[in-house]
């Protein structure tokens, strides 16, 4: 598998072994092809994606990005915000599940510590949003993908939620 880091001020290429596997089209796997790492240099997480994947271009805060097949069947966006208000985790909780309600219909949901989850479709799509809440910002992981390719995207998702890194949470950037 050859990874390579890509971050808003570097690119870095690491070789590893190659492991052979068949994949359909729409449906990847991280562990078993080569994936790409985008490192926000701004909030500090990371998040694998497949090679195949098409990054987009950060916008002049550095905020983050979004990561997509051509296809468009599955997006990815990862971001971070300053937690210029304090916000502890439930209220960050509450707050994206009251936008899931207005936008949709809430599925699964739950709240850490430090982190929640909360998933949500309008029978188009279904959106994934895991955040980080710390003291000094809220790093997210938003995960939109076609409902009808529900069962070809679940170990997707999985994979990209195991493949984010939240980075620092307290310290403000």
């Amino acid at each position: 598998m050859s990874q390579t880091e890509t971050t808003s001020a570097q690119v870095k290429s690491v070789e590893a072994p190659r492991q052979e596997t068949s994949i359909l089209t729409n449906q990847v796997n991280t562990n078993s092809m080569d994936v790409l790492t985008y490192r926000n240099t701004r909030f500090g997480f990371s998040v694998r994606y497949p090679s195949t994947w098409v990054k987009g271009q950060e916008p002049t805060n550095g905020d983050g990005c979004v990561i997509s097949p051509q296809d468009g069947t599955i997006e990815v966006t990862v971001s971070g915000s300053n937690n210029t208000l304090n916000e502890i985790t439930q209220a960050a909780y509450y707050r994206t599940l009251n936008v899931a309600k207005q936008r949709g219909i809430p599925g699964f949901h739950t709240v850490s510590d430090d982190w929640y989850v909360v998933t949500y479709t309008d029978g188009t799509f279904i959106y994934y949003v895991k955040g980080f809440v710390g003291t000094g910002s809220e790093n997210k992981l938003h995960i939109k993908y076609l409902q009808s390719m529900k069962d070809q995207y679940h170990d997707v998702v999985q994979q990209l939620e195991n493949g984010f890194n939240h980075g620092n949470l307290d310290a403000r950037h």
